[in-house]
């Protein structure tokens, strides 16, 4: 069977010149492939572009499997399949949440960042921000954030927790709401922030990566995002830190952080 004769979506990829790129594809609208592919098979650009690399990729091997290696074939030198087989995948085992959503359910749209889109569902009457691991190596982040948005659901603290993403029977993300007519605070916002960031420091969490772009303002008021560092303090003085730090990062002007410039429209 080859490329042609199925629906390749190239979804993400993770590319390298000089050691092995991974691919994420969606195949025939049903089925997800994860492609490892050894260094220098392709040029990077064409991994990159998806119209590019399913029309350079050899004979999808038929059978039931989720994990792919292709390499160059000793006798030939042709990209081929050296490999493929079904492995079990991790997936974030805390799932608290009652609402799962079937990843094939949503319609991502505005990508935001690596593994944080813009997306839309059925369940959900409005536009909702899906944020998931891409790979399984990006399963940790998420367990971690996932277990913080349980400790502060119903708190005001995060945007609202609306369930969690599922990929063929794991789980691979979460979604959340959408915060509105939001932009980034500067120290006028002071008094909003250091009473999201208290709120959070009463259930004895640090934030952990605290800066400006991980945090919204609207007319609701101040709210943090991006958990992935979040933990339980140790001692008061790790709140003092974070609370006397927020001054400095709020009139930070040298755009730390601003990478992750999810949730805001350009």
């Amino acid at each position: 069977m080859t490329p042609d004769s199925q629906a390749l979506q190239l979804l993400q990829a993770c590319v390298d010149e000089d050691d092995d790129s991974y691919l994420r594809f969606l195949v025939d609208g049903k089925s997800i492939k994860y492609i490892t592919i050894a260094p220098r098979v392709f040029a990077t650009d064409d991994m990159c572009f998806g119209p590019s690399i399913t029309r350079l990729l050899p004979p999808l091997p038929t059978g039931d499997w989720n994990h792919g290696y292709i390499a160059r074939n000793p006798r030939t030198s042709l990209p081929y399949f050296a490999q493929a087989v079904t492995r079990n995948m991790r997936g974030v085992t805390n799932v608290w949440h009652p609402t799962i959503v079937n990843h094939l359910q949503l319609v991502t749209e505005k990508k935001l960042r690596s593994g944080v889109y813009e997306a839309t569902c059925p369940k959900f009457l409005t536009t909702v921000v899906l944020k998931f691991a891409r790979f399984e190596w990006e399963i940790d982040a998420l367990e971690k954030e996932c277990t913080t948005y349980q400790s502060i659901d119903g708190q005001r603290i995060g945007p609202r927790f609306l369930g969690h993403v599922s990929e063929e029977g794991r789980i691979i993300g979460f979604l959340m709401e959408k915060v509105e007519g939001a932009r980034y605070p500067g120290i006028s916002d002071y008094a909003m922030c250091e009473k999201t960031l208290t709120n959070l420091h009463r259930l004895g969490l640090l934030h952990g990566d605290l800066n400006k772009h991980n945090i919204l303002i609207n007319a609701a008021g101040a709210t943090l995002i991006d958990f992935e560092c979040t933990r339980k303090g140790e001692n008061m003085e790790e709140f003092e830190a974070e609370i006397s730090n927020l001054v400095e990062q709020l009139d930070d002007a040298s755009g730390k952080g601003g990478n992750q410039r999810h949730y805001l429209q350009d």
